[in-house]
């Protein structure tokens, strides 16, 4: 019995030297190396923003917020650990320290958020966390995009019990940037929420059709301010106004008179009276090859006051035979009767 005893102690000895060599002396359960970050925060260069539309829009924003960010919060991932601080801004600035950090790649998440815990702003960045090592991060913030809540009361339209659809035309510069709504059966209201907006003062303007895709209405265009991270409100209603209307018949100019043609040194010369209205700024001169060809405008004349109007045709080709008339144009681009038309074999 002694002997068995002996024989098992000595066993243990050995398994016991055998797992301190295979370990090197170190405790199994040794603790991982661990090191810091520090992340400095400055507050962006940011206004107290409120949404001021131009008297003329025909939208009512109510904007919520507007305030500047007040506090931080400050994420350090890997994978699925977090390691989260909320730090309030002193004069725009702040800055976080997370100490004992085991060593790897990290994720640094810095949003800014004001008093009502709105996001604002938001940024991220990688930062190597190195044994007993002191790491610095700094991080680019973005505005956070911003949402429109849209608000359209179709009462205010004449007919507006055709409307079946809105469209939305968000930035004047991307006619492409469109968001339709369709109109709920027998709904006055329509509703819209448009999100993922970047911050900045946009010209919006709506369209309204019906289930045929005919246009029914068509809005101004109205600046609408969009700010980070916030919801900004819009009533868009169809406030009734007037419109005079002055109706001033600008008629034609009279035609030229007496045009006559001839032959100078082998080229067609054209010759008219100058037509005797004030608002005149030239002529069209107009040429068919007979029979073949219809009339074409052959050139555009300017007009010279008191003299004689006169044009030579240097686009004629030997033995063909060529018919001409002549019209007078005013500023408004009106045009006038025909001249009497002359023929001419050019030689």
């Amino acid at each position: 019995m002694i002997k068995r005893c002996l024989v098992l102690s000595s066993a243990l000895l050995l398994l016991c030297a055998i797992l301190a060599g295979c370990y090197g002396g170190r405790s199994v359960g040794h603790q991982e190396k661990t090191g810091s970050v520090r992340v400095a925060i400055s507050s962006p260069d940011v206004r107290q923003i409120k949404s001021v539309m131009q008297d003329e829009s025909s939208i009512r924003p109510n904007s919520t917020g507007g305030e500047l960010p007040t506090q931080v919060e400050v994420k350090l991932t890997n994978g699925t650990t977090v390691l989260s601080q909320t730090v309030m801004l002193q004069n725009g600035a702040a800055e976080v320290t997370f100490s004992d950090v085991v060593v790897g790649p990290w994720t640094i998440i810095v949003l800014l958020k004001d008093a009502e815990n709105n996001l604002a702003y938001e940024g991220s960045c990688r930062v190597a966390i190195t044994a007993d090592q002191m790491a610095q991060a700094s991080v680019l913030l973005q505005p956070a995009l911003g949402t429109l809540e849209l608000t359209v009361d179709l009462t205010g339209i004449p007919d507006h019990e055709r409307v079946a659809k809105l469209r939305l035309y968000k930035d004047s510069n991307n006619l492409k940037s469109q968001t339709n709504i369709e109109r709920e059966p027998g709904a006055n209201i329509i509703f819209a929420l448009v999100s993922n907006l970047r911050p900045k003062t946009y010209d919006m303007m709506i369209k309204l059709y019906d289930d045929n895709g005919d246009l029914v209405y068509e809005s101004l265009w109205a600046s609408m301010e969009i700010l980070p991270g916030r919801v900004t409100k819009a009533d868009w209603d169809f406030s009734s106004g007037g419109v005079s209307i002055v109706v001033d018949c600008n008629d034609p100019p009279s035609p030229p008179t007496n045009l006559t043609v001839a032959l100078s040194e082998n080229e067609v010369v054209l010759t008219w009276n100058e037509s005797i209205d004030s608002d005149l700024v030239g002529y069209k001169v107009y040429r068919r090859q007979v029979p073949f060809d219809g009339f074409k405008v052959a050139a555009e004349v300017s007009h010279s006051p008191g003299q004689e109007q006169s044009f030579m045709d240097v686009g004629t080709k030997s033995g063909n035979t060529y018919s001409y008339f002549v019209t007078a144009i005013d500023t408004a681009d009106n045009e006038s009767s025909r001249s009497n038309e002359v023929t001419i074999n050019a030689p």
